[in-house]
């Protein structure tokens, strides 16, 4: 695999490069303490509202540095572009809806911007407490392995028919190098309704396993805990150990290798904070980020080893795969980003965890035999770009990924895909957006419901019974569109449509179809307001012969203390 191998021996030269620098940048033992480069920062959750208000800033010319296909993003690699955006906006006259972003986000990263300037990096912070209740009336989907799911990307929080609370408290802590952040919630989620011994059949035989696999569990009352790790910085990279969410792709309905559309990944993840540039020609591709990382999956319930398959429905394997990726984002321009990913699921059972089975699962291509398969492997590439003569009202952008092929650009009717735009600019106001994207996944020759799926790990690209990449599914096509009235920062109302056909090759295909009306207001500074009303409408044969109908409704009140702690 050529472009794996390629984007290895980037990976490898960054991180020489890297360290090089590390070396000629080592701060004295004294002054360390108030070098932004030596303080660890925790990451900013992907829900959170900065994301938004730095893409409107982007989108405008105001960034030029911000990965918007690697999240998230540390609180002081948010303060950089926070100074950046001030710089680029300071001799210049600016709308009035940046200079309130700006103000926004000057408030919101106050602390981080105050430790770039010298300041000490102590602090403990509780950063949200919050209470949301989603009631479902109507059976709602749940398994997107096989079908589809009512809610997406939601870092995969159960739910079923009834009544599903969830009761958060996030927090954070940093002390020099070092940063924690936990969040964790208590969730009480009513029970889905578990498929017909006939359609359990049917996906043990699209699946190869001799009984169908299980969907996501639900029905109980849990402690859990989402993001939660441990960070250690040098010279501007960043070691997190713990469980960690990820979001590489410039889309907002999914990506294709890597979302938060499972729960977090127990990982150990690099990552270069600050980005960096190649000597000699290949600065030509203007400034990079980097992120590696290991981690190990959770909830497989089958594995094809040694001639057998191994494992039972609704029961995880004692021995769970394990997973790494690379990721690596160009920005040539101003105007252009794009990226190239890898990830590979290997080891678990039939493969026992060795330097061995690890370095063949990042270099070697061979898959004579089962003891030489260096894993499943997945490639994807994305870019977004400014589109010339309209540069501050419309961005495009695409992400794609295949299986088993070297690149998916070289083999486009082989590659799940996603493109899409933002269109910022209508005649008379500035806070309107319009976001539209399609979802297809093409069928493969192989057998139905090739994406995401793998002869050997046969619970294929998941964790916990979810999906890690998009929600498009194993062989399926779809839009979403949504239309934003940013009233403010932290204030938007939104009205949302997304629409998914899957092949009839496919479990006997289905369809699903919703819409979404949202409202997130900042009633106090403190106080957070999210109301959200969804109506979907489905019809999967195997699970039900007539169409179905749900509704939801969603309300969640967030507090930010906004008294620190050091």
């Amino acid at each position: 695999m050529l472009v794996s191998h390629t984007l290895m021996v980037l990976l490898v030269s960054l991180m020489l490069i890297v360290v090089r620098q590390a070396e000629g940048y080592v701060a004295p033992q004294e002054n360390r303490q108030t070098n932004a480069a030596y303080m660890a920062s925790p990451y900013v959750s992907l829900e959170s509202w900065v994301y938004t208000a730095f893409d409107s800033l982007s989108a405008q010319g105001y960034l030029q540095s911000a990965f918007f296909d690697l999240r998230p993003w540390t609180r002081l690699d948010c303060a950089r572009l926070i100074e950046e955006a001030e710089d680029l906006t300071a001799d210049q006259p600016v709308e009035p809806e940046i200079k309130a972003t700006l103000r926004s986000l000057e408030q919101e990263f106050a602390p981080e911007l105050a430790r770039r300037s010298g300041a000490h990096n102590a602090e403990f912070q509780v950063e949200s407490i919050y209470q949301r209740t989603t009631a479902i009336t109507g059976r709602p989907l749940t398994d997107g392995y096989h079908f589809a799911e009512t809610f997406v990307n939601n870092d995969g929080r159960p739910f079923g028919e009834g009544a599903n609370l969830y009761s958060g408290l996030s927090l954070r802590a940093t002390a020099g190098p070092f940063a924690v952040y936990a969040q964790g919630e208590i969730q009480r989620a009513a029970s889905a309704t578990v498929p017909s011994v006939e359609a359990n059949t049917q996906i043990a035989v699209a699946d190869f396993t001799p009984a169908g696999a299980a969907g996501p569990t639900s029905g109980f009352l849990r402690g859990c805990l989402l993001d939660a790790n441990l960070s250690f910085a040098f010279a501007n990279n960043q070691l997190t150990f713990g469980k960690q969410s990820l979001w590489w792709g410039p889309a907002r309905s999914s990506t294709t290798l890597f979302s938060n559309n499972a729960e977090p990944i127990t990982m150990l993840r690099y990552d270069r904070i600050r980005p960096v540039q190649l000597p000699g020609v290949l600065r030509l591709l203007g400034p990079i980020r980097a992120q590696f990382f290991v981690g190990r999956l959770s909830g497989a319930q089958f594995v094809h080893a040694d001639h057998t398959t191994f494992g039972s429905s609704g029961r995880s394997l004692e021995n769970q795969p394990w997973i790494h990726g690379e990721k690596i984002t160009f920005t040539p321009t101003p105007n252009l980003q794009f990226g190239v990913s890898r990830t590979v699921v290997f080891s678990g059972k039939g493969a026992p965890f060795t330097t061995r089975t690890f370095l063949q699962s990042i270099f070697s291509t061979s898959t004579a035999n089962e003891q030489s398969d260096p894993g499943d492997r997945r490639v994807a590439f994305d870019a977004r770009y400014r589109i010339p003569g309209v540069r501050n009202c419309l961005t495009g952008y695409v992400d794609t990924f295949t299986e088993d092929e070297p690149f998916p650009l070289a083999y486009p009717r082989r590659s799940v895909w996603i493109a899409g735009f933002a269109l910022r600019c209508f005649p008379g106001t500035t806070h309107l957006t319009i976001r539209a994207e399609g979802l297809h996944s093409p069928h493969r020759n192989e057998f139905p419901g090739y994406y995401y799926f793998n002869v050997h790990y046969l619970s294929g690209y998941t964790n916990q019974r979810q999906l890690i990449g998009s929600w498009i599914g194993r062989e399926g096509q779809g839009e979403q569109l949504w239309t934003t009235w940013q009233s403010s920062p932290r204030s938007s109302v939104e009205v949302s449509g997304r629409s998914m056909n899957t092949s009839g090759e496919f479990l006997q295909g289905g369809s699903l179809r919703d819409i979404t009306v949202a409202a997130d207001l900042a009633i106090r500074p403190q106080w957070q307001l999210r109301l959200e009303e969804q109506s979907e409408w489905w019809r999967f044969p195997l699970l039900s012969p007539r169409q179905q109908r749900n509704a939801a409704f969603t309300v969640q009140l967030s507090y930010r203390p906004q008294g620190r702690t050091r």
